[in-house]
């Protein structure tokens, strides 16, 4: 895929999902993010239904036939063959449980409802990042699946031989009577896409045979194991965790923690190998120093709330946490630092240069004013251009947050991470590949 074809699209109005710069108020998740990566290269958090890769790869074969030269008024074959295909999914499934999760489906529904076409301008704003290409394309990439350019590749060409297999389908991509019917019915589809910049409700009998065969819900025997394999050979970490994880031992310890990946850390660690520990024994370290911060600086947004009114630095430090993270926050900081050198050099540098100043030793009133000012660097240098802190701040040094910034409640969360590591989504996969048993769940 080009450059050109993942630049966002104007779009009708899309809801905002957050309130101005109410995410990661300290900067520390490019840190967390940089861990999640070494531990499962391309897993993402809100990736659920491995399937998709599976529809991405049938798009990608379908579309070599399809002209892919790349054009201001053409659109990328991929983007249509998604609209398609979600198209067809939202008129077949639409009023049952198998609709939920398909990224784009209430776009695509309101089309429908509309009698209307889908189009760049009534579809997701930026199909590259929230589409089902765009959620799973970094991980098929990284899983070996398909090149940047949606070049199936060996493990990819397993997939779809697997599928074909699973379906009943073995001749579908070089058939040139009945049996590629559908196969030269959809490329014919995805150019009148491309060319006229909109995707028309498909028919009866495409919408039927796309469902049928490509239901992100239901995989074939072969295709799971070869899904499966594409998740756990192609990289050694990644296919690590995977493995312990839907193992008999992994499910029961995941099971037993509840949710939490700090527990179910500490449980399967003696078990996992050389690196695998150290990058858990990183993690640990790393969220321990995010656990100290985000817990002192939500505790304070909890007290001023209830104090309702404007406080100074000495009030500040008056609570439990912000104590505590004064206390400890230069031990936990140095530990963090240590264990970061040994796995990501970058990673390290960047957590010395961001919270360096921030964790000296100091005073707990001078640490609460060193952690709302770092707060207030961070939300300065985020994109386009800064965003406004969560607390105002008054001529005299006392400090008020923000109505939108008053939390719903607090509770300290000693020994709970405050990031995800993607062990929620591999176990969705292990689920949907029949790695864990359902009962399990």
């Amino acid at each position: 895929m080009s450059a050109a074809m993942l630049l966002p699209f104007q779009t009708a109005f899309d809801p905002p999902q957050q309130a101005e710069g109410s995410l990661d108020p300290l900067g520390l998740y490019s840190i967390a993010d940089a861990l999640g990566v070494r531990l499962a290269p391309g897993v993402r958090e809100r990736q659920s239904k491995p399937r998709y890769l599976t529809l991405a790869l049938v798009g990608f074969a379908i579309c070599r036939g399809v002209d892919e030269t790349p054009s201001a008024q053409r659109l990328p074959a991929w983007l249509a063959y998604e609209w398609l295909v979600v198209m067809a999914l939202v008129k077949q499934l639409q009023g049952t449980p198998q609709l939920q999760g398909i990224p784009g489906r209430e776009k695509v529904r309101d089309c429908l409802e509309r009698g209307e076409a889908v189009c760049a301008s009534n579809y997701l704003k930026t199909p590259s990042v929230f589409g089902f290409h765009g959620i799973y394309r970094v991980f098929g990439v990284k899983s070996g699946l398909f090149d940047q350019d949606g070049h199936p590749l060996e493990p990819g060409r397993r997939v779809l031989r697997a599928w074909q297999q699973d379906r009943g389908l073995p001749t579908f991509f070089e058939a040139d009577d009945e049996a590629g019917h559908f196969r030269r019915l959809i490329q014919r589809t995805v150019q009148a896409g491309r060319e006229s910049g909109q995707m028309p409700a498909p028919g009866a009998p495409l919408s039927a045979w796309i469902t049928t065969h490509l239901n992100p819900r239901e995989i074939g025997t072969a295709e799971r194991e070869a899904l499966w394999s594409a998740l756990t050979i192609t990289d050694a970490l990644r296919g690590e965790y995977a493995v312990l994880l839907s193992s008999p031992e992994g499910q029961r310890h995941w099971q037993a923690a509840d949710g939490s990946e700090a527990a179910y850390h500490g449980s399967i660690f003696d078990h996992a190998s050389l690196p695998m520990q150290q990058l858990l024994r990183t993690i640990c370290a790393f969220e321990r120093l995010a656990r100290l911060l985000v817990d002192a600086f939500d505790e304070a947004r909890w007290r001023m709330s209830e104090e309702n009114r404007a406080v100074d630095m000495a009030w500040l430090a008056q609570g439990v946490c912000m104590q505590r993270a004064a206390k400890d926050v230069t031990a936990t900081f140095n530990d963090a630092l240590a264990s970061l050198g040994e796995v990501d050099a970058t990673a390290r540098l960047r957590l010395e240069n961001s919270f360096g100043s921030l964790c000296e030793p100091k005073s707990t009133a001078a640490f609460a004013a060193h952690l709302l000012a770092h707060h207030e660097r961070v939300q300065r240098g985020k994109p386009p251009n800064g965003k406004r802190p969560w607390f105002d701040t008054f001529g005299d040094g006392r400090v008020a947050v923000r109505p939108g910034y008053v939390p719903e409640a607090f509770a300290e969360r000693q020994g709970h991470y405050v990031h995800a590591y993607r062990t929620r989504p591999i176990w969705d996969f292990a689920l949907d590949l029949g790695r864990v048993k359902k009962e399990a769940v």
